[in-house]
């Protein structure tokens, strides 16, 4: 009948994959625009129903769309919202976190070396 089923509400993860790819839509996709109505509605309703956990991921997503914010500072989002975790893997949060660490100290030291 050309709507979504009720039953997708179900899948919180599935509804917040759909409303992030649903911004990649181009002007006069309807069915990707329509995808974001009912994502974002239900997104909404399920902020009651769903784990702390996927509360933060699904507010976060409904403030802006991943892909328009600024990549390096979601990892650091994302590093903080793993943290909290309690299935955390200590062994990939330091990795992440080393990870983001050497990528800063380089962008400390390029703007040292341009400011000279």
């Amino acid at each position: 009948m050309g709507n979504f089923k009720a039953c997708f509400c179900e899948d919180v993860k599935g509804l917040l994959y759909l409303y992030e790819a649903s911004y990649l839509a181009i002007e006069g996709e309807s069915i990707l625009e329509d995808a974001r109505d009912f994502t974002t509605k239900n997104l909404k309703e399920s902020l009651k129903e769903v784990d702390q956990n996927l509360v933060n991921l699904v507010a976060h997503a409904l403030e802006m769309p991943l892909h328009w914010r600024v990549l390096r500072l979601e990892a650091r989002w994302f590093i903080d919202v793993y943290e909290r975790r309690p299935d955390v893997n200590p062994t990939f949060l330091h990795l992440a976190k080393l990870d983001y660490n050497i990528l800063q100290v380089t962008y400390q030291d390029d703007l040292k070396h341009m400011s000279r």
